[in-house]
């Protein structure tokens, strides 16, 4: 068992599938893909490509018009290509004059003979690439006139063709979830057992709205309660965690079923290995619990489903803009390359790197995610080697995408549109029977206040005018003429399987408008027996006579979305001001299945033209039709390929020789920048935060436990209560929170705190890592640090005959040969450092070093004044034992840079005596990843494991210079009262996780609308 928790998915017994999955379970359909590492036959074309050509071909040499005044030679051309190509298997047919007498084809027979045997999947493979080879070849020795017919109508079908995605190339395979070709599967769950254990299937409806006869329900719309513990109704004490985790066994056994169903295509074995994606904005409880649910459960619990490797990196926005950057490259990184090139902008100052800026809006049917990235691309081919002709070289490419950053709105979606439309519609029908038939609801009309009735009549149309979002719209009363309330604290229990049944009839009609006029349609007018269906629910007393319907128009569809289309564009309008100044968004890409509405681009291009701060181009609009749900899980599973297997650099250029082209993809580069600000308040009830600890695009770097990428802020006072917003570009959302009592009282309650000296002597330090997890920090005071271990280099603080002597240590990278310079200035000490605090002495500023911000810090160093004091001992380290570590006071370097292979030298200058030989102190080997220093004779190149480590030096009161993987360790502390009693040791705790914002009104399916 996994950790002991609970069993394993993939027992040891049996067969592991060698690659892996990714799912994006969604609100309203789910998909999963699979990457087979199995190696695939070299084809001239894959699969989904030539299955294209053939249905482009098709389409082409049936039509007996397509060459217009020169079908003579076409179709001559044509019977000389099929007596070439068909003769050896009898097929095609006889066209209408005729066809074929033997082996020859005489006037439109031999297209449609070629077009069936395309049809019928005539040929093995390569005949179809082959067979277009032929009619190009032909074309091209034929007159002019014919050249220029035909050549476009060929080159159309294979550029059709190879807008294709070669998925089978990347070994990239989109499950079939339901056995019948379906990659999409609704995310709608039904129950089909609870004993001995909960069992679920997803899919299209089997169970009849509002449950079956022996009481078994079915649930939509679960996402949106996931980490909630929210209770199911009906289905007590189950929660929507225990539903989605049985809806994600469902997706991975079907997906098993699909792999074990084509033993040719794929390596047989269960999925073991799973990529999950989550809504962008999701807080970090979410993201943790979805992995739970997936992999080992929650601690003590076993409740999950026991996969053993669990991924969580991407989040749904971040994976759509991965499937974006797989299209543009498309399998093909030769052309790829040139294709993207052409859409960047070249950087200043070389010939080879570009950048575009791109923006990918993912609207879904019940999130919004949004992403915005800067991608660069640099041509890292190296120089050729002597004797190498550079004509037959290949040419490495690095792309390194950057999240500038990302937002999103947890229910705003395809299934809120529907949820205005159900609105209206409900309106509509309670506006005709009230109107229509007055009598029967008296009662209704007598409580009715202006302006929807007058002298105890309804005003027909008010309900509709003003729509459910007025102040003061009787949503009470309308339900009582057209009830759709089934919620058990809505309504009594024998009206609610009516009532249930009358709201899924109403949504599904408001839903196939959203289609029909989402796709264009000007009007849309139910079915007839839609329309019978609902009115007799309604308790209609006889056909309406003239006949009704309900009839929703463009411009009313479009006003009663409009909420919902400005919503996600203040998130795009927002998110966009984080693109560098002077610099333009250069391609929007629109996925999600709510994205493909017309409407949705043009509300972005309309706003888009009228916010004057954006720069952008017209002509980089895209929506993804055919992928738009898929994108999320190719995405995904892609980037995990990538990150996993790719090349590294120094692997690549190995084999540039052979002239291959080689593609780096710097994938793992989205989670080192930090995607939002994050701001704190100080009150359980107060206002947004009033400014930033972190801000959006801050660099993280190995600095958390066991090496996690993480950030910083600066050190600040702790009153009482603290909590940490995210901000998602129209508002600030709670992303944490921590209480010192509440923490105390629970985990400590032999300590007593005192909140007076706690508000006045505590300090914090918040700390975000890659996944947005918070830490915080705290400590009595200033920190402590820990600089335990020998100094390979020890300072005299001595001057010239008792007078101190400006001195400054300079760090020297130079090895044998190279001309002289002044190196980098690690400490200027004009002054002794070891004076008191008391002793203020002005100095002028030091000679200019790297004004790069400390890697545990995020905000910009703050511009010095003209005369600053010079440095002092004002930290303090500890050194020793554990548990005798003494205070000594010191100071700490700025961030020394990268690190020579056999460490830095160390050296004493004395800037008021230039003539003087500079002292060589010593040097210092690059310290291990632990933090220790190895003494070596030689270095070693820098490896995966120093990847964004930064490095700084320590200087202390005895002379003693260290240098330290960034940041130099905290004096730590165990507990609080630790802390609290130990003034400057330092106690990191994880802060309180804060629950997904829920907004009943936003919810389709909880019963009250």
């Amino acid at each position: 068992m996994p950790d002991g928790r609970g069993p394993r998915r993939v027992p040891d017994d049996a067969v592991r599938h060698f690659g892996f999955a990714a799912v994006d379970f969604g609100t309203t359909n789910s998909t999963v893909t699979i990457h087979d590492m199995r190696q695939l036959d070299v084809r001239a074309m894959s699969r989904p490509q030539e299955t294209r050509l053939r249905d482009e071909l098709v389409a082409l040499l049936s039509d007996p018009d397509a060459l217009g005044t020169e079908r003579a030679q076409w179709h001559e051309l044509l019977a000389d290509v099929a007596g070439q190509y068909l003769t050896d298997s009898g097929a095609g047919r006889a066209g209408p004059d005729g066809g074929f007498e033997g082996h020859g084809f005489q006037g439109e027979g031999a297209g449609r003979a070629l077009a069936d045997a395309l049809e019928s999947g005539h040929g093995d493979e390569g005949w179809v690439h082959a067979l277009y080879t032929a009619l190009e070849v032909r074309v091209a020795s034929r007159d002019e006139r014919l050249r220029r017919a035909a050549a476009p109508l060929l080159h159309r079908c294979y550029h059709r063709a190879f807008d294709e995605l070669p998925l089978d190339v990347l070994r990239l395979f989109p499950a079939d979830l339901d056995h019948v070709g379906g990659t999409e599967l609704p995310s709608r769950i039904e129950v089909v057992g609870t004993h001995p254990e909960l069992r679920v299937r997803m899919g299209e409806e089997r169970i009849a709205v509002g449950g079956a006869a022996d009481g078994t329900r079915s649930y939509r719309g679960l996402k949106q309660y996931l980490g909630r513990d929210h209770v199911m109704e009906g289905l007590e004490p189950a929660t929507a965690d225990d539903l989605i985790r049985e809806g994600l066994r469902y997706l991975l056994d079907q997906t098993d079923e699909y792999i074990a169903a084509n033993p040719k295509e794929f390596h047989q074995g269960k999925i073991d290995h799973v990529v999950m994606t989550y809504p962008t904005v999701a807080p970090p409880g979410v993201r943790r619990r979805l992995k739970e649910l997936v992999g080992t459960g929650a601690e003590g619990t076993g409740d999950g489903l026991g996969v053993t490797l669990v991924d969580t990196q991407f989040d749904e926005a971040v994976a759509a803009a991965l499937f974006f950057i797989m299209r543009d490259f498309a399998g093909d990184f030769v052309a790829g390359v040139e294709a993207f090139r052409a859409r960047c902008r070249p950087l200043p100052g070389t010939d080879r790197a570009w950048q575009q800026n791109a923006l990918i809006v993912d609207v879904g049917g019940g999130t919004t995610d949004l992403g915005l990235l800067n991608l660069h691309l640099k041509d890292e081919t190296p120089d050729p080697v002597a004797g190498q002709d550079p004509r037959f070289s290949g040419r490495l490419y690095v792309l390194t995408p950057t999240l500038l950053g990302s937002t999103g709105h947890l229910q705003l979606g395809g299934d809120l549109m529907t949820l205005r439309l159900f609105r209206w519609y409900k309106a509509a029908f309670a506006d005709h029977l009230l109107t229509s038939h007055p009598e029967r609801y008296e009662h209704v009309v007598g409580s009715l206040k202006e302006p929807y009735a007058v002298d105890g009549r309804y005003l027909p149309r008010t309900l509709l005018d003003r729509g459910h979002d007025t102040e003061g719209y009787p949503a009470d009363l309308v339900d009582r003429v057209v009830p759709t309330r089934w919620s058990s604290e809505t309504v009594v229990s024998a009206a609610r399987e009516d009532a249930e049944q009358t709201f899924w009839l109403l949504w599904q009609l408001a839903e196939d408008a959203k289609i029909r006029l989402g796709a264009g349609e000007a009007v849309h007018q139910p079915l007839p027996e839609t329309l019978h269906a609902l009115l007799d629910r309604m308790g209609a007393p006889e056909r309406p006579d003239p006949p009704w319907a309900p009839l929703l128009d463009a411009d009313t569809f479009a006003a009663l979305l409009a909420p919902d289309m400005k919503e996600i564009m203040d998130l795009v309008v927002a998110l966009t001001k984080n693109i560098v100044t002077g610099s333009e968004l250069d391609r929007i890409f629109l996925t999600g299945k709510s994205s493909r509405m017309p409407l949705v681009r043009h509300s972005l291009e309309r706003r888009l033209r009228q916010d004057s701060e954006v720069r952008w181009n017209p002509a980089g609009v895209a929506v993804e039709e055919e992928y738009g749900k898929l994108a999320t899980s190719i995405g995904a599973c892609w980037g995990h390929h990538i990150r996993r297997f790719a090349h590294t650099v120094r692997k690549a250029r190995g084999v540039l020789g052979r002239g291959r082209y080689v593609l780096r993809i710097e994938v793992d580069n989205l989670s080192y920048y930090l995607p939002c600000d994050f701001g704190p308040t100080y009150q359980l009830a107060a206002n947004d935060p009033t400014h930033a600890l972190l801000r959006v695009g801050a660099r993280l770097s190995p600095i958390g436990p066991d090496g996690t990428w993480a950030v910083r802020s600066k050190w600040q006072s702790l009153p009482a209560s603290l909590r940490v917003h995210r901000n998602v570009g129209t508002g600030w959302k709670e992303w944490g929170a921590f209480d010192p009592d509440a923490w105390v009282r629970l985990e400590e309650p032999g300590f007593t705190l005192n909140m007076t000296e706690w508000t006045r002597e505590a300090t914090f330090q918040l700390e975000v890592n890659a996944d947005l997890d918070l830490s915080v920090h705290l400590a009595r005071g200033a920190p402590h640090y820990e600089v335990d271990g020998a100094a390979p280099v020890r300072v005299s603080f001595e001057g010239d005959h008792g007078h101190w002597t400006p001195i400054e240590i300079v760090a020297d990278t130079r090895v044998a040969g190279d001309r002289p310079d002044i190196g980098v200035v690690v400490f200027s000490l004009p002054q002794d450092p070891r004076r008191p605090a008391g002793e203020a002495v002005a100095a002028e500023q030091s000679p200019a070093v790297e004004q790069s911000p400390a890697v545990e810090q995020s905000a910009a160093v703050e511009a010095a004044a003209p005369a600053v004091e010079a440095r002092r001992f004002d930290e303090v380290f500890r050194v020793g034992a554990a548990g005798e570590a003494r205070p000594v006071r010191g100071m700490t370097s700025e961030p020394l840079g990268a690190p020579p292979p056999d460490g830095w030298s160390f050296y004493l200058r004395y800037p008021a005596d230039p003539d003087r030989k500079w002292d060589l102190l010593g040097v210092v080997p690059v310290p291990d990843t632990d933090g220790t220093v190895t003494a070596t004779a030689y270095g070693q190149e820098p490896g995966e494991d120093d990847e964004g480590a930064g490095y700084v030096a320590t200087l202390d009161e005895h002379g003693h210079l260290r240098v330290h993987r960034a940041p130099v360790p905290y004096w730590t502390a165990g507990s609080i009262a630790e802390m609290w009693n130990r003034p400057g040791s330092v106690f990191r705790v994880g802060m309180s996780d804060t629950g997904a914002s829920y907004v009943a009104e936003r919810d389709p399916f909880n019963g009250e609308h």
